[in-house]
């Protein structure tokens, strides 16, 4: 009879914790652990959403910036992080899944509460303004000119960059080799200071250098030509198979209070559905949003593609 007694004292209490969290939740800063370097496209996306969310969440979302390993070691953070509401932090494909197919990842897609995903940031091809190459055919006659002299700028080994410069020297027949970067906004700098012969990036991590003339893009990764830069052909067009694209969102640890991540997905909701936000993140994102559920879908079904791709050619 005590026993039960206990038990159900037990129970009072936690249901009682749990309203009192309900009720005082956030009490302090939410953390956004970023797995990348400032500067960069998930940087810039994870800022645009702390920034509006301040209109409907009660408290601030603070960044932190956790790059390397190609996102790895923020991964890893958010997967440790504590469960109690103040973490979240950011996602981005192909890395996220390359690591676990390449086992090097200390976390799985269960350690993941899913939130939205924000972007799919579509694949380019882009030179510095002052380089010779205005076109595919260029590099590839500069390829056959001196055969294994050319490099390109790419995220590493697993992620986005590297295998759309393996579909790139597949489908042309050139030997580009990879350099890859520290992040996002390193590859960038590389590129734009002459230091490799072109880079493999995403189109929001150089479309206002694009704007400003300080880059060429001579073909896009996507099926179909960009709206945002219609003037640019795909490779496609070009008659070469190169498609590439990159997604960016968030999660929280699994695990975390149900009402906190009741309350965080409410907010990113309300941000969406601000027309504000809308408009901003137009000028700065690739936006293509994912609920939760559709995410996690997503992550799942990419997690075989990277798998499989690892067993034919492991990086």
């Amino acid at each position: 009879m005590k026993k039960a007694i206990l038990a159900v004292l037990a129970v009072c209490i936690a249901l009682g914790a749990g309203a009192a969290f309900a009720a005082d939740y956030p009490t302090k800063a939410v953390t956004i652990i970023v797995a990348s370097n400032a500067g960069g496209g998930t940087d810039t996306m994870a800022r645009l959403f702390a920034k509006f969310a301040e209109k409907y969440f009660p408290q601030p979302f603070v960044i932190n910036n956790i790059d390397g390993a190609g996102g790895q070691r923020g991964f890893d953070a958010l997967a440790r992080a504590k469960k109690d509401g103040y973490t979240i932090g950011t996602l981005y494909t192909p890395h996220l899944t390359a690591h676990m197919s390449a086992k090097r990842a200390k976390y799985t897609l269960d350690d993941f509460a899913m939130l939205f995903n924000l972007v799919t940031d579509p694949g380019v091809l882009v030179v510095p303004a002052s380089s010779p190459f205005n076109s595919i055919q260029d590099i590839i006659d500069a390829e056959k000119a001196a055969p294994g002299t050319l490099t390109g700028s790419t995220s590493g080994p697993g992620g986005d960059d590297a295998f759309a410069l393996a579909q790139f020297n597949e489908a042309t027949g050139c030997t580009v080799k990879s350099v890859p970067s520290t992040g996002s906004s390193n590859a960038k700098a590389t590129v734009m200071g002459g230091h490799v012969s072109m880079g493999f990036m995403n189109l929001s991590q150089i479309e206002s250098n694009l704007k400003a003339g300080e880059v060429r893009v001579l073909a896009m990764m996507t099926a179909k030509r960009h709206p945002n830069v219609p003037e640019i052909p795909t490779f496609a067009e070009l008659g070469y198979k190169v498609i590439s694209d990159s997604s960016r969102g968030f999660a929280a640890p699994a695990g975390i209070p149900e009402e906190a991540l009741k309350k965080i997905i409410e907010t990113f909701e309300k941000v969406l559905a601000d027309a504000e936000f809308q408009a901003a993140a137009k000028e700065q994102l690739q936006m293509n949003v994912m609920t939760p559920e559709e995410y996690k879908a997503y992550l799942e079904d990419l997690l075989v593609v990277t798998n499989k791709a690892y067993e034919k050619d492991p990086w």
